[in-house]
């Protein structure tokens, strides 16, 4: 090789070696600015100085949860469903959130969701559209709620359920459009009636119709029509939920109480448990229609895990008692976990729980309360425009005032009527407070809108003193949390409860706790489905108190409800 040729060739070696000693030296520049921008360097720094006199156990574990704190917060990466049996068998949803979590996408949590309106009688046609409507939630959920709630932090309760009752409000609008077009139709097709006489009830004399005017008897609102497809706002809302205590790592009832009020608070209470033990009421065996659940409560201030102990004998001394009289199948129970014999008269139920309280050495009113669904919606009758109470006993609006105030007198055990007339009593609603408000508690269930409604409607004119809320179809957390502020921060209690169709899945226990509901209605003591969630309850009970966390319920307060207002006259009236 000539001297020409080889002064070339290291020429270029030299040229390349400095070019590749440029690259290299300009990569590790870029280096030091990535780590300097990220504070690597200072935090290992800190965390290896640290840990050298920490001394842990674990050296990799420490340095993992170090810097897990500068991780990134997880994020919704898809939801996925699959078709699951709540408690009686019925299909429902069975939803699971993925999340990118450290760079990994992995499942964070599965709910099952609970389902309701399941009737006692079911039509094939209806049974289809409850089908087509979980198909059309399950494609929801897989496709746009998907997409809608991609690369929302699953911490941010708020913002997850904000997107997903977006995208339903489109489906609830179209779907109204559709509903107003077709009665349109219909009214178009079909001949102008005559407008029926609205029917009306004239005071009797003696016992019943005491006291009353010539009324207008006004019918029950039409049942609320909604599109297919509506549970699956709540089941992406609850699955959210609990992503997001997997992601804050914390018990789910402390995320709960994060989320209600900022930061995780330094005391929490637990609910009273409202315990079913006898379940009836219009569509029960017997002719007694006024007590659809009867209900037993604790006095407050009682351990929970004690107060458990003590319902659980109550509910079990309540079966020997029925299995005595009855033989043993008196001791199967319903859908809710409670006993369903025939009964026929008021005093029936409850005398059954007052001679199980005697034979436990309790007594009613002192260590244990009593509550009553009336369920006053389903035992109206709208022809007769009166309350039938029992079969063949009926009574009109203002006779039920008298009818519960002489239940009240004769068994002071009982402190909650809920929903003991129809939402649109308003009169004889406003006379039972006056009558009763100060020493019982009057809790709307059916009363009430629902939960999205009542947070634009409240209670409006039937006021009571506490309202139920439960989790099911259209209704998210972040609903149930305002709703719940709402009652509260007007003097009333709030009863968080469970659905008809209920699963095992226990996260409504963590919800009541981190709402510091005053009361859980999750059903008897007779179907595991309930028990788990009693059963969380009394384990968050003793997670509190290892960690001096748990502050114990309030005594009974009943709020005075005060009638409304009168509405203000127009100025230029009041002058004449």
């Amino acid at each position: 090789m000539t001297s020409a040729a080889t002064s070339r060739l290291g020429g270029t070696t030299t040229s390349s070696s400095a070019r590749e000693a440029r690259e290299l030296y300009e990569l590790k520049q870029q280096a030091v600015k990535f780590y300097q921008d990220n504070h690597v360097p200072q935090r290992m720094e800190q965390v290896l100085n640290d840990m050298f006199y920490e001394n842990p156990e674990d050296i990799y574990g420490h340095l993992a949860e170090y810097f897990q704190q500068y991780a990134k917060p997880p994020t919704v990466s898809q939801v996925t469903v699959q078709e699951a049996a709540d408690c009686r068998g019925q299909p429902t949803i069975q939803a699971e959130i993925h999340g990118v979590v450290n760079n990994i996408d992995k499942v964070l949590c599965t709910v099952t969701v609970p389902t309701t309106n399941w009737d006692t009688t079911v039509t094939e046609e209806e049974e289809a559209e409850k089908a087509e409507s979980l198909k059309v939630a399950m494609e929801y959920l897989a496709g746009p709620i998907t997409e809608a709630l991609s690369g929302t932090e699953v911490a941010n309760q708020r913002e997850g359920d904000q997107r997903v009752k977006s995208f339903i409000a489109k489906i609830l609008e179209q779907f109204e459009e559709e509903l107003k077009a077709k009665k349109a139709k219909e009214e178009e097709e079909s001949p102008r009636a005559p407008t029926p006489k609205a029917p009306s009830e004239k005071g009797g004399k003696g016992k019943k119709g005491k006291g009353s005017a010539t009324s207008v008897i006004l019918p029950p609102q039409p049942k609320e029509e909604l599109p297919r497809g509506i549970q699956a706002v709540c089941a992406a809302s609850l699955a959210l939920l609990e992503a997001g205590a997997q992601a804050s790592r914390q018990p789910l009832y402390s995320h709960v109480a994060a989320l209600r009020t900022g930061e995780v608070p330094s005391k929490l209470r637990l609910p009273l448990p409202m315990v079913c033990v006898y379940h009836g009421g219009k569509a029960g065996p017997g002719k007694l229609n006024c007590i659809k659940e009867l209900l037993i409560m604790p006095k407050p201030g009682l351990p929970f895990k004690e107060a458990m102990r003590m319902l659980t004998n109550i509910h079990n001394q309540v079966g020997k008692a029925l299995a005595a009289k009855s033989g043993p199948t008196a001791r199967n129970t319903t859908d809710l976990g409670a006993y369903c014999p025939q009964y026929d008269k008021l005093e029936q139920p409850l005398d059954l729980v007052q001679e199980a309280l005697a034979a436990l050495e309790l007594q009613a009113g002192e260590d244990v309360h009593m509550a009553i669904n009336c369920a006053a919606h389903e035992m109206f009758e709208l022809e007769k425009g009166k309350y039938e109470v029992m079969t063949g006993t009926q009574k009109t609006p203002d006779d039920m005032v008298d009818f519960y105030n002489d239940i009240l007198t004769r068994y002071p055990g009982v402190i909650a009527l809920i929903d003991p007339l129809r939402k649109q009593e308003k009169t004889a609603w406003v006379k039972l407070t006056e009558a009763v408000s100060e020493k019982c508690y009057l809790m709307g269930d059916q009363v009430c809108p629902r939960t999205e409604k009542f947070l634009v409607q409240g209670m409006e004119e039937t006021r009571s003193s506490a309202a139920v809320f439960s989790l099911h179809s259209l209704t998210t957390v972040s609903d149930v949390m305002d709703a719940a502020k709402l009652v509260v921060d007007g003097g009333s209690e709030v009863v968080l409860a469970a659905c008809q169709g209920d699963t095992a899945d226990t996260t409504l226990a963590d919800l009541a706790v981190g709402l510091e509901v005053k009361f859980a209605k999750f059903g008897g003591l007779g179907r595991g489905e309930r028990v788990a969630k009693y059963n969380r309850l009394a384990q968050i009970e003793a997670q509190l108190a290892d960690q001096d966390k748990l502050t114990p319920q309030e005594e009974h307060r009943f709020p005075n409800i005060l009638p409304p207002p009168p509405p203000e006259e127009p100025e230029g009236e009041a002058a004449t």
